[in-house]
């Protein structure tokens, strides 16, 4: 074996050896990355960066917002047919300040990996040009044009209607435990461009089991079903209207059936249109509702019907210095007010300095509204596996990362290695 091991070594060495070095091999003359324009990408769409660092290879790639010509702000949005429209925010920085541009292109909901980043390379390599032909690169630029064909007249025999049906398990076990949670959800919706509407449902499964001793196993299963069906119509850039449907039935929740309709407005405080950089967004939603019970409520009752207020106040916005979204929303039942729930939520990455990148992000509830709770004691076997909603004044989760870097402001190089 040690022989083996010996031989492969040196035949490893030798094959090493026969090859130029990096001191002795011929290389290409790089003094033109001299010249060619700093890129920093902000990237919020989870794209193959590294595929476009093979195939755009004009400009240098730095990883600090502080040292780039250009920053690049790549976002996404789903687009009715249910592929993604993705909108490429090119920020000229120093010296290049006085060139900025937005460009978008659409990808098809049954588009591969492949067919995604070669459309965002080809983008990208477009949007760079006006930067590149400023700088001394400009000589070597090369553009091709091919005129484009006639286009074909459009037939939709779908008329915008999409389907789609997933399904979903997670299963996680050790010998004293097992958890296996299991979903289906079909979907349908039609998007246009003054009208969008949603109708969904599923089912969700959890199953529990606690090994806690030889002879006593415990097991526990929870199932929920839910539909809903939303509708809403842009009255204008900075209006829309609609309504919604809901259906739920949890063992969980109490809820043997609980049925919600009402109406939606939504109020725009920024035009619709600039969805790509902010959205500042006021809703209403009063829902009138009726719910039935499996077991006796706190409240000493097996259904009841209800109006419930509700006001939604958010903010989405992409910058250059980083990202945030922030909304509140609360709630409260018209026959008791103090039947309400606060509920805020918060995201935030920030660029602070040269380096240094903050992101934080977290939930916070106040509840004050389970009307479905069960009267009666609940077995410790329901709490251990918690099949059963407990009562609650409060619920939290929150994250937070703080990444700082330093050396090299460049990251042209791309390695696959592992």
């Amino acid at each position: 074996m040690l022989r083996t091991v010996l031989a492969l070594g040196l035949a490893m060495t030798a094959i090493a050896s026969a090859e130029p070095s990096d001191s002795t091999a011929a290389r290409p003359d790089s003094s033109w990355r001299n010249l060619a324009p700093r890129l920093y990408i902000q990237d919020e769409t989870y794209a193959d960066i590294d595929f476009v660092k093979t195939e755009v290879t004009f400009v240098n790639y730095v990883r600090d917002r502080t040292e780039a010509d250009v920053q690049l702000t790549i976002t996404c949005q789903a687009t009715g047919d249910g592929g993604q429209e993705y909108c490429l925010t090119f920020l000229g920085l120093g010296s290049f300040h006085d060139i900025n541009s937005v460009l978008k292109h659409t990808t098809a909901p049954d588009a591969t990996t492949d067919e995604i980043r070669k459309a965002l390379v080809n983008t990208i390599r477009r949007g760079l040009v006006p930067y590149v032909a400023r700088t001394g690169l400009r000589d070597a630029l090369s553009i091709e044009f091919t005129p484009p064909a006639a286009p074909a007249a459009v037939t939709d025999r779908w008329h915008n209607w999409v389907f789609s049906f997933s399904l979903y398990s997670y299963a996680n076990a050790v010998q004293a435990y097992s958890y296996m949670y299991y979903n289906a959800y079909p979907k349908v919706s039609r998007v246009t461009e003054t009208e969008k509407l949603t109708l969904a449902g599923g089912v969700s499964t959890n199953r529990s089991r606690f090994v806690l001793d030889d002879t006593t196993v415990v097991t526990g299963l929870s199932r929920s079903y839910y539909a809903n069906a939303a509708y809403g119509r842009k009255l204008s850039n900075h209006l829309g209207l609609g309504g919604r449907f809901l259906y739920n039935t949890s063992d969980y929740s109490n809820l043997r059936y609980c049925l919600a309709l009402g109406p939606k407005l939504e109020y725009d405080i920024v035009p619709y249109s600039e969805y790509v950089r902010h959205k500042v967004y006021i809703q209403f939603i009063p829902t009138a509702q009726y719910g039935s019970y499996f077991d006796t409520t706190v409240y000493n009752k097996l259904g009841e019907d209800a109006v419930q207020n509700e006001a939604v106040l958010g903010v989405t916005l992409t910058r250059s210095w980083g990202t945030v979204d922030v909304s509140a929303d609360g709630s409260h039942y018209l026959h008791d007010i103090t039947k309400n729930r606060l509920a805020l939520y918060g995201s935030v990455s920030l660029r602070v300095i040269a380096g240094l990148s903050v992101s934080l992000s977290g939930g916070y509830d106040v509840i004050n509204d389970q009307l479905a709770l069960r009267k009666r004691d609940l077995t410790d076997v329901e709490q251990l596996l918690q099949l059963c909603e407990t009562p609650t004044g409060y619920s939290y989760w929150t994250s937070v990362s703080v990444t700082y870097t330093f050396g090299s402001a460049f990251s042209n190089i791309v390695n696959p290695i592992f």
